[in-house]
């Protein structure tokens, strides 16, 4: 435990003060806004925001988490293999550390880091927007869509922006992850083939129809459950909270399955 929260407040402390950290997403809002995105629209106009103030939370948490999420994944990619690179590992594999709980401080501190801007942005708006309407609950809103959408899907990608380097040059891992992340995401599944909806889907379908009881901006489905003409629908089982509950676990279960392989990749190497 000692090993592992001093990994996790190194860790923490070296990738929160990155500029690129603190750059990266605030440039992304900022081309999103200059390029005619509905951010402020869908919250500070009378005529165009919706009347529930849960409605406009949740739909800003999934506008953050799909703009901002694609910055974290290749901000990530090169923490795990920039200690090889630098050749700090064989140090630290020399000392009575264990390797997994510097593996998992690693993690979760440089994914609490590199997620603090997007937090930032998120409850920025949704404080602007709570305050500017006189609707304080959207605050309690926004951290219930924190707590089953964005931070789970933050986790999974943390996961394999960290290990997925070690097999593949990260350059490479980021140009893959940004066209993952643009087809098994952002289109419907009525639009192509995609995971999107699915219950390995980052943006979090059946945690925002049945947890947040959240159907689109417009009231449009979020595409969780079974799609008429569809690929991949024996991953769309209907949605219920179970299966909700189980979504937010699926992503987590391969999260961890990703580390325990980057542990098992760098325990050969270091043999």
């Amino acid at each position: 435990m000692t090993v592992f929260g001093a990994s996790l407040r190194y860790e923490f402390r070296m990738q929160v003060r990155k500029r690129a950290v603190w750059i990266v997403p605030a440039l992304t809002i900022v081309l999103f806004l200059l390029i005619g995105g509905s951010l402020l629209r869908d919250l500070f106009d009378p005529a165009e925001r919706p009347a529930e103030a849960r409605v406009a939370v949740v739909g800003l948490a999934i506008q953050v988490h799909g703009l901002l999420s694609i910055g974290f994944g290749c901000l990530l990619a090169d923490r795990l293999v920039r200690d090889d690179r630098l050749r700090v590992a064989p140090i630290l594999d020399a000392t009575p550390a264990g390797p997994g709980a510097r593996l998992l401080g690693k993690y979760l501190g440089a994914a609490a880091a590199t997620a603090v801007p997007i937090l930032v942005v998120y409850f920025g708006f949704a404080a602007a927007y709570a305050v500017d309407t006189g609707a304080p609950a959207a605050l309690g809103w926004a951290l219930a869509a924190t707590g089953v959408v964005i931070v789970p899907g933050l986790l999974f990608v943390a996961a394999f922006a960290l290990v997925v380097p070690l097999v593949m040059p990260a350059p490479l891992f980021r140009v893959l992850f940004v066209g993952y992340w643009l087809w098994g995401n952002l289109p419907g599944p009525d639009m192509m083939p995609t995971l999107a909806g699915t219950l390995i889907h980052p943006l979090g379908g059946y945690p925002l129809d049945v947890l947040l009881d959240f159907h689109g901006i417009d009231g449009e489905d979020t595409l969780a459950g079974p799609v008429p003409g569809a690929t991949l629908n024996f991953l769309r089982p209907d949605p219920t909270p179970a299966t909700a509950w189980l979504s937010i676990a699926v992503l987590l279960a391969l999260a961890a399955a990703a580390l325990a392989g980057g542990h098992v990749l760098r325990a050969r190497r270091t043999r």
